[in-house]
């Protein structure tokens, strides 16, 4: 019973990174006309700009670059929820890898007017992330369980 609902609760977690990822995938578009492509653009533009203010450093990614790093992601979502779901820590290394940055690019409700829808949103899906990252913390640190058969003789 334990393993069964072990398996439930990391397919549950994987959920959200499954259809996620599948999504990018589906509404993937190169030309950067694809809808995850023009809602990160601006807030991955504000985020370079950010990057290039406090070190002096321009970050060498182009806009025509985004829909690759979508791919990307959404490639990674899929991996690491697949990955995850079968109780491998590889997978929760990938999700972990894929939302710091998504955290931080796409969730960046410190730029935002404090107590406003947006800032609320933004508040709560960053929290989210920040939840998703300490439960694959403790997913790493947990004893892994291999799912064993215990064959009758007769």
């Amino acid at each position: 019973m334990g393993a069964l609902l072990a398996f439930s609760g990391r397919l549950l977690i994987a959920s959200l990174f499954l259809l996620s990822g599948a999504m990018k995938l589906a509404h993937h578009d190169e030309t950067g006309d694809g809808p995850v492509v023009v809602y990160m653009a601006p807030k991955m533009d504000a985020m370079l700009n950010r990057i290039q203010h406090y070190t002096g450093v321009r970050v060498p990614l182009q806009q025509d670059h985004y829909p690759m790093l979508v791919l990307a992601a959404g490639c990674m979502e899929l991996l690491g929820g697949v990955l995850f779901t079968l109780n491998l820590k590889l997978g929760a290394l990938l999700l972990m890898l894929f939302l710091v940055p998504t955290s931080l690019v796409m969730h960046n409700f410190w730029e935002l007017e404090r107590g406003s829808p947006a800032h609320q949103i933004e508040f709560v899906n960053f929290m989210k992330n920040l939840c998703l990252f300490g439960a694959f913390l403790m997913f790493l640190n947990m004893p892994r369980q291999v799912a064993s058969l215990k064959y009758k003789a007769h």
